[in-house]
């Protein structure tokens, strides 16, 4: 009876762990996330130059924070590239392999690329529209 109560603890602080754990990633990843605009509010903003410009700036926020979440997967790819695969699958390969994290990395750069290609685009927008 005493290794119940011993196991039934220990699964409620791992459960109060992975929880607290849920909770602190979603309010960081909503902190670090530039906040995306509707549809609407797109078709609105490109409609006059003052919204160009902000559209500009809202795709160079959104290019940084990609840049940044690139960073960071390479740097766990990095990481994970000098550890031993401690989780195997059934094939034998590490499940946490280095080509996932390079994979996303790549990603967010190429996402990151196409936000500064919108960015500059609202800004040359803008400068015409000033003329």
């Amino acid at each position: 009876m005493r290794n119940i109560h011993h196991a039934f603890g220990r699964l409620a602080v791992l459960t109060l762990s992975l929880a607290l754990l849920a909770c602190t990633v979603v309010v960081r990843a909503a902190a670090e996330t530039p906040a995306s605009l509707s549809k609407k509010e797109l078709k609105a903003l490109s409609a006059t130059p003052a919204g160009q410009e902000r559209l500009a700036e809202y795709y160079r926020n959104k290019a940084e924070h990609l840049r940044a979440k690139a960073q960071e997967f390479a740097a766990q790819a990095d990481y994970l590239a000098t550890q031993p695969a401690t989780i195997e699958s059934k094939q034998g390969i590490s499940c946490n392999c280095t080509s996932h994290y390079r994979y996303f990395s790549k990603l967010y750069l190429q996402e990151a690329k196409d936000a500064e290609t919108l960015a500059a685009q609202h800004e040359q927008l803008f400068k015409t529209t000033q003329q």
